[in-house]
């Protein structure tokens, strides 16, 4: 089975939207350099829809640095680091700016998956690669309702193309009988699309789509922080049945910003 992480690059254009690994990058402050991050903990180990273990619980951090790059109004490069556990670290570089459309995003990727992990879950047929590479080009529409985020990702290991869907919408707590709290309604649609499935080079062809959901209440605590729980549930249509199938399941998380 194919591996890439999404997550980073995804949450960073829906500033907390739907994904279902680290929460990432929001939109650039006025100053030059800005910091944010979280940790996580989920109920399953979850990615683009599949169940990647049977094993529960994961703990996943991550850590954003973006700069406002001089001389280019609007325009931000930023470095990203995710951490899940003894399973796997991704590093991302991208760069985006505001358009007429919303915000533009556009970067490279590189998934390492923890040797250890790379066995365990073969045994519930999910390959992890020891290394991989993705492209990614993001466009968010913020005239459009729930500002919907499209994002493809090109990976040049599996020479694999997947096409992400996602939105969401905040509702405010004080209009749901919870004062001091918001509730935070997500979604994505994927579709994603192998030649060669496995990274053997035999271009074992591999196709399927997803979906994710997710209700999280929230609450901001002190200067840029916020916590929050919520339940997920994701879905797909891979052909293996050891990957095919549901998960529902729960997530805590704190993020912070300065």
């Amino acid at each position: 089975m194919k591996h890439t992480l999404s997550a980073l690059a995804l949450a960073s254009l829906t500033a907390g939207a739907f994904a279902q690994s680290a929460p990432a990058p929001v939109a650039a402050t006025a100053s030059d350099l800005a910091v944010r991050g979280g940790i996580s903990w989920s109920g399953k180990n979850v990615f683009r829809g599949k169940a990647r273990s049977s094993t529960d619980g994961l703990i996943q951090s991550d850590i954003t640095a973006e700069y406002n790059i001089p001389g280019f109004s609007g325009v931000s490069a930023y470095l990203s680091f995710f951490n899940a556990d003894n399973f796997e670290r991704v590093y991302v570089l991208g760069a985006r700016t505001d358009d007429a459309l919303g915000r533009l995003d556009v970067g490279i990727q590189r998934s390492a998956g923890v040797g250890a992990a790379r066995t365990t879950v073969a045994a519930s047929g999910y390959s992890l690669l020891a290394s991989n590479r993705e492209i990614y080009v993001g466009q968010s529409f913020k005239s459009l309702p729930l500002a919907p985020v499209a994002t493809v990702y090109y990976s040049t290991d599996l020479e694999e193309l997947t096409i992400d869907l996602a939105a969401a919408k905040t509702f405010k707590g004080a209009e749901l009988g919870l004062p001091g709290f918001d509730v935070v309604i997500k979604a994505n649609l994927g579709l994603s699309d192998a030649k060669d499935a496995n990274g053997t080079g035999g271009n074992a062809k591999n196709a399927y789509t997803y979906l994710g959901a997710s209700v999280d209440v929230t609450r901001a605590v002190g200067q840029g922080a916020v916590v929050g729980a919520g339940l997920n549930y994701a879905y797909n249509t891979d052909g293996q049945t050891a990957v095919k199938g549901s998960a529902a399941f729960l997530k805590v998380f704190a993020n912070f910003k300065f």
